[in-house]
């Protein structure tokens, strides 16, 4: 059974750097080993959820 770790990240946007500095983070992250899930918008910017596989864990049922 595979095993992951989560992260939550928040980006204020509100000019278009705004979203060079966001892709510049997500990029960064996901040299990491990290994966975007989701994304949401909110009034203030976007919430992403990332995640990324830590090892293996056995079976409960082992």
């Amino acid at each position: 059974m595979k095993a992951f770790e989560y992260d939550i990240l928040s980006f204020p946007v509100k000019k278009q750097k705004d979203y060079d500095e966001m892709r510049r983070v997500l990029n960064q992250r996901g040299a990491e080993g990290w994966e975007v899930i989701t994304a949401e918008a909110g009034d203030y910017g976007y919430t992403t959820f990332l995640k990324r596989e830590t090892g293996t864990m056995k079976a409960a049922s082992e």
